[in-house]
């Protein structure tokens, strides 16, 4: 809808509209704001009270818009889950009066620039090269004894990844990079030796002052059923499977990282994988939290509302140094996983049915999944995100995987044809 300035009235700008996005809207309006909502969509997919059908990298356009529209003097900030949003973001934040990111962040940090930067600190610690210094051959040459991964240097989610198993094909490789430079923003890739290990995100935000503090960290376990690739099917917070020494140590190297990319005054979601020595390694970062994880996974894990806190930190607000883990709520982001070659015979139920009553539901969606569909391999994170998520909350010591698993089981057990 359009909804009319009044005077008074508080007004937040999130650039994007994807239906994860839909829980930013909801707590935005909790804080006392009107959410302006910018995408390129004809019809967005999440509802705000005004829409600006506007690219989100163009932020100059952007903030015209927001001028003629009689909101100057009247936006608190803007937040998006897009890295590529990432320097529109920063310029209306400038121009609201808020604190911003360094100068570095007006433009999109790549991976390569990551690397760069984290190489210097330390903490990278694995092979990694861009396309401007390898060639097909060489890769394939590597690849003989070699797990790798190609990816895009700038792009968004898991779009445009290819892992490459030892001893794959010269076509195979060339295709690989040929699929993430197409994806990339720059038009360019990197190949790196895979890193096997158990994989998290960690959630991070800094002030303007020096002060970095972990709000969370979740352990994420894919689909079975991704095309090699990684597609994260669900993302756990406060999980009993680590020490509280463990969780520590992935905070504090959060923490670290964070740092060495010199940011301040944002969000930073960041990936990292733990081998089996223990050895943590960053895999990318982004100037910017996502969907659920923003406005409610994170808040209900750390005790500490995210989003609210990233608001007050615009605004000159102070952020804690340390981190806020090993709290006695665990949370989860549920993505449906369903098995390859597989049919449904009944659209009417959802994960939610088979759940321990002791869990909380804070959101659903299961509007993909209906009678008569037939699944095949996930390519990207597009593909499951298309059937629906559960946004779940409770004891840690309740809300664990195994739980989660048994009741998955159970429902695919009545969804799926025999």
């Amino acid at each position: 809808m359009n909804g009319i300035m009044g005077a008074g009235d508080r007004w937040f700008v999130l650039l994007g509209e994807n239906p994860l996005l839909w829980g930013q809207v909801c707590h935005l309006r909790e804080l006392g704001y009107r959410v302006a909502v910018v995408a390129w969509n004809d019809c967005p997919r999440i509802e705000g009270d005004r829409y600006f059908q506007i690219d989100i990298k163009d932020s100059a356009a952007i903030i015209a818009a927001l001028k003629q529209a009689g909101l100057e003097g009247h936006v608190h900030g803007a937040l998006s889950s897009i890295d590529l949003a990432a320097p529109s973001v920063n310029a209306i934040n400038a121009w609201c009066g808020c604190c911003t990111m360094p100068e570095r962040f007006n433009r999109v940090l790549s991976k390569r620039d990551m690397r760069d930067l984290w190489t210097k600190a330390g903490l990278f610690g694995r092979f990694s090269e861009t396309d401007d210094c390898f060639t097909p051959e060489s890769i394939h040459e590597l690849n003989r004894e070699k797990k790798l991964i190609c990816k895009p240097d700038v792009s968004a989610s898991s779009r445009g990844i290819t892992i490459l198993e030892p001893g794959r094909s010269l076509d195979v490789i060339c295709e690989a990079i040929e699929k993430a430079r197409s994806e990339s923003f720059n038009g360019h890739c990197l190949i790196e030796e895979f890193v096997e290990g158990q994989e998290f995100t960690v959630d991070l935000l800094g002030d303007s002052y020096g002060n970095v503090n972990c709000y969370g960290s979740s352990i994420q376990y894919h689909s079975k059923y991704a095309r090699n690739n990684h597609v994260t099917v669900i993302h756990h917070w406060n999980s009993t499977l680590y020490d509280t020494s463990t969780w520590d140590r992935i905070a504090q190297f959060g923490i670290e990282c964070y740092k060495a990319l010199g940011l301040d005054s944002m969000f930073g979601h960041l990936e990292v994988i733990m081998k089996p020595d223990g050895t943590i390694v960053p895999v990318e970062m982004g100037a910017r939290s996502s969907g659920f994880i923003c406005s409610h996974t994170v808040w209900e894990a750390s005790g500490h509302d995210y989003l609210a806190d990233y608001i007050s930190v615009l605004h000159g607000g102070l952020v804690e140094p340390g981190n806020y883990l090993n709290g006695p709520v665990s949370s989860m982001w549920f993505g449906y996983d369903i098995p390859s070659g597989t049919r449904s015979k009944n659209g009417d139920i959802s994960i939610v049915r088979y759940l321990d009553p002791r869990i909380k539901v804070l959101f659903e969606r299961h509007d993909g999944l209906k009678q008569g569909m037939d699944f095949g391999m996930y390519i990207n994170d597009g593909d499951r995100d298309k059937f629906g998520y559960a946004i779940l909350s409770g004891d840690r010591n309740v809300l664990t995987y195994e739980s989660i698993q048994a009741a998955n089981e159970r429902f695919l057990n009545d969804f799926l044809m025999d």
